[in-house]
């Protein structure tokens, strides 16, 4: 180290560190020295750098041999550019999709329903055959085979075979097609085929478009300008064909508006009341539906009719129409019915109530005069007939007088201040009831009951003239009358019960439970019992119950009995359906004094096969008094301890 950097250095420690040695800081000044400019050249370039620019650059030196390899590799490029184009976009390769042209021959419009005969030619202008070519046709929706219009066409494929380079192969195509005027249909052509040397399958697709021109179908509508509302009318409907070929599987809808009720229509229809089914039709023929129905609404509105003539792919039972041909509407007006006249059975206005056998049905007419002129002598009259009516049971009130032998009821309608008369605006109500026979008496398939009620009265501007006249038609359809009997038992059944009688808390008891079920009339359907078992009370089965389908729940205590079809004359003309089941009570101490109750919510639900009713019995709860056991003594039915 050198002695003397180490000397300076403790000499300069001993001076910062001293305090003998401090002195006070004394306020020196050095002034800034002035700045001096460098000496800058006005250019950069220096003698040497002249002096290199004034010789001239020496090119590189090449080769002959490396220029002809560029020059030969530089040609060859272009020429392939100039043959990949001319392949690729002149179309001279060997194969390709652009020298597969398929071409279609025929008119561009036809008429509905009329054969049309089309030419489809396949050329091929390739260097190379087309191996395992076919031709597939997918059919617009509407597309018929012209030797069975029945029979809808969708798809078709045929095979072709091999088309040698060169040639064009031709196909026919015959075809119908159904649509509405106007209607652009598109077949779409497609050609498959493979080439020899190659797996790959190559596709060429054409569309062809075809316009329906005039319907082969003549729609036409034949109905009122005006009806009055609750009124019956009828509407004509006609399908007529003008087309050379028979039409098959035509098919008539109808949309009806809010308000309209059909009554009856003539031919029958096939589904819904809206649908005919009318068969085949042959060039020049016609074919007619009758409508007869009621249209209700408010003075001076308007409601529309729609209908639709098509075809159907097959003869089903509810057939719809596929292919809609032709479509009309109809708008009728309605006007205000000079006499109101309405009816209702037990409180519901319905064309149809469905009553149960036996059951006084309460009737009420209510009128009301709607015409600006008094109408005089009012006269109303019911008519009763149909094989399920008990003559005897028929009551009239309102000073109606009832006619027995005829089955007739009449009122001479008087208003207010009992004169023979009804003013404008005015109106009223009378009242009666009837009932069906009973059930074991009603004949087979006998269940309807027809009411006619006819209003006449004569308006003041028509004195001396014929009178006016408002008619109604209801009907009353009997539905099934369902006997259901329950009952516990102890000493009897098919069941050995056990346990102490009276029941005792703690102790178990057993009993029989049995269900009877009966039906009078008309089969029914998805019949079946269920009930609930009760508090403390335990399922122990049913083992004899033969063929009858018995499920239990558990969760719920809920047992259900499901009867199927329940036969008509069950219980009368054939045996009676019945279930016996077993369950067990262990009372509790809360139950002592009381009779518990084993079985509860028992009810009876099916529908009626003929009227499309519902019918539902319920049964009151079984306790522990067996009234229907022979050996039950008073008493036995309480719970003790």
């Amino acid at each position: 180290m050198d002695p003397e950097r180490d000397g300076r250095i403790d000499k300069l420690n001993d001076t910062l560190y001293s305090r003998t040695r401090y002195k006070d800081h004394l306020d020196k000044r050095t002034p800034v020295r002035e700045f001096e400019s460098p000496n800058v050249e006005d250019k950069w370039q220096t003698p040497e750098i002249d002096e290199m620019l004034k010789h001239d650059l020496i090119p590189p030196r090449v080769r002959p041999f490396m220029k002809k390899i560029f020059i030969a590799a530089l040609i060859f490029f272009f020429a392939t550019v100039l043959i990949a184009g001319f392949v690729f976009t002149g179309g001279g390769n060997f194969v390709s999709s652009k020298n597969v042209d398929v071409s279609v021959l025929g008119q561009t419009k036809t008429l509905a329903g009329e054969v049309l005969d089309l030419g489809v030619s396949i050329s091929n202008t390739n260097n190379a055959d087309l191996e395992f070519a076919n031709l597939s046709i997918q059919y617009p929706s509407g597309s018929r085979n012209p030797d069975n219009t029945a029979e809808p066409l969708t798809y078709s494929k045929e095979d072709l075979g091999v088309v040698k380079k060169g040639t064009e192969t031709v196909r026919s195509i015959r075809l119908v097609l159904l649509g509405s005027t106007g209607e652009v249909k598109e077949i779409k052509f497609s050609v498959e085929y493979k080439v020899k040397g190659s797996n790959a399958t190559f596709y060429k697709d054409k569309i062809y478009e075809i316009t329906i021109g005039e319907t082969p179908v003549t729609l036409t509508i034949d109905n009122p300008d005006s009806v009055t509302s609750g009124e019956t009318f009828t509407t004509v409907v006609s399908v007529a064909l003008n087309s050379r070929e028979v039409l098959k599987n035509v098919v008539l809808k109808a949309e009806y508006p809010y308000g309209y009720s059909v009554l009856d229509a003539t031919p029958g229809s096939v589904s819904g009341g809206n649908i005919w089914a009318l068969g085949d039709l042959s060039p020049g023929s016609k074919k007619t539906v009758s409508i007869r129905g009621q249209l209700v609404g408010q003075d001076k509105e308007e409601r529309t009719f729609r209908f639709y003539a098509g075809v159907s792919d097959s003869n089903s039972a509810s057939p719809n129409p596929k292919v809609i041909i032709v479509s009309l509407l109809d708008t009728l007006a309605i006007s205000r019915s000079s006499v109101d006249l309405s009816v209702a059975f037990n409180g519901e206005n319905v064309d149809t109530y469905i009553a149960p056998p036996a059951r006084p049905v309460s009737t009420t007419i209510s009128f009301q005069n709607n015409l600006p002129d008094k109408l005089l002598n009012p006269r109303l009259e019911v008519s009763l007939s149909g094989l399920a009516l008990d003559k005897s049971s028929v009551s009239a009130g309102d000073n109606g007088t009832y006619d027995s032998l005829n089955s007739k009821i009449v009122w001479n309608l008087v208003n207010s201040g009992r004169f023979a008369e009804l003013n404008p605006g005015e109106g009223g109500q009378v009242s009666f009831s009837f009932s069906s026979l009973p059930g074991p008496s009603l004949a087979l398939g006998a269940n309807d009951i027809t009411l006619n009620f006819v209003l006449t009265g004569t308006p003041v501007e028509a004195t001396g003239q014929s009178s006016l006249t408002v008619s109604e038609t209801r009907k009353v359809k009997i539905s099934s009358q369902v006997s259901l009997s329950s009952k516990v038992l102890y000493s009897l059944g098919p069941y050995t019960n056990k346990g102490p009688m009276p029941p005792r808390v703690g102790e178990e008891t057993t009993y029989t439970v049995i269900f009877n079920v009966g039906n009078t009339q008309d089969d029914m359907t998805d019949a079946k019992v269920t009930a609930r078992l009760g508090p403390g009370v335990a399922w122990l089965g049913a083992p004899n119950t033969g063929t009858e389908n018995i499920v239990y729940d558990s969760l719920s205590s809920t047992l259900t009995w499901n009867l199927g079809a329940l036969s008509s004359g069950s219980g009368f003309s054939s045996a009676t359906r019945e279930l016996a089941f077993q369950v067990s009570l262990k009372p509790s101490i809360g139950q002592v004094g009381t009779a518990p109750i084993l079985v509860s919510n028992i009810v009876f639900s099916g529908q009626d096969t003929v009227m499309g009713n519902v019918v539902t019995i319920n049964n009151p709860s079984l306790n522990t008094r067996l009234s229907g056991d022979p050996a039950f003594i008073q008493g036995d039915d309480v719970v003790i301890k």
